[in-house]
């Protein structure tokens, strides 16, 4: 037998505009994938080339702009289906983005081998976001389209794997793609818990409590 999966637990009113917000982030990161896997994960934030420096600066705050977006979809899995670990990669996420756009800062302005101290941990750290994004996607995967749920979570995982390993990152970018691409999808497509009013006649309608026998 299947086990039955639990009901969802909204937290508060379901709101439709979170996934919505979050599926356009999806998208906007899907289309910044390989700049961001070529000059920015590729050439080690291009800060080691002169001009690329540019184009990894550019390509790297879009797609932080674009991650930023697509975890509110993150947060609608909290509040529209009670997954804790749908609330806890949206943190998470946050705080991610906030350490890479400091990388970004920090590389910026600085050369010769402090470079890779900064560098070397915000990848890392960017990629255990990806990680949680595709656990996330799997848990939920009840509650949505469950096929493209679980494609989304593995190619989350297996690209959020290859940035942790900084030697692969530029593969893991690239896998980002049709990761971000399959969330958004599932993400628009994703149904909204109906709440249930109590119906007249059933359940207790004098709020005085009942006389002893």
């Amino acid at each position: 037998m299947v086990p039955t999966p639990p009901p969802p637990r909204p937290r508060g009113i379901p709101n439709r505009s979170l996934f919505t917000v979050g599926a356009v982030g999806h998208f906007i990161a899907a289309g910044m994938a390989i700049p961001f896997a070529l000059f920015s994960l590729g050439f080690g934030f291009g800060f080691f080339f002169g001009f690329f420096s540019l184009i990894a600066t550019a390509s790297g705050v879009m797609m932080a702009v674009g991650i930023v977006i697509q975890l509110i979809g993150f947060y609608g899995f909290w509040r529209n289906y009670g997954s804790r670990l749908g609330l806890a990669t949206f943190i998470y996420g946050l705080v991610a983005t906030a350490v890479f756009l400091a990388g970004v800062a920090l590389a910026t302005f600085s050369r010769g081998q402090s470079l890779v101290l900064i560098i070397f941990p915000t990848i890392v750290i960017l990629g255990v976001m990806f990680i949680l994004d595709g656990v996330a996607f799997i848990v939920v995967r009840h509650y949505t389209n469950p096929g493209a749920a679980i494609a989304a979570g593995v190619l989350y995982i297996i690209a959020g794997g290859f940035v942790c390993s900084v030697l692969f990152a530029i593969v893991g970018g690239l896998i980002l793609m049709p990761a971000l691409i399959i969330g958004g999808i599932v993400l628009v497509n994703a149904p909204i818990p109906m709440l249930y009013a109590p119906q007249a006649g059933y359940g207790p309608t004098d709020p005085r409590p009942p006389f002893p026998p």
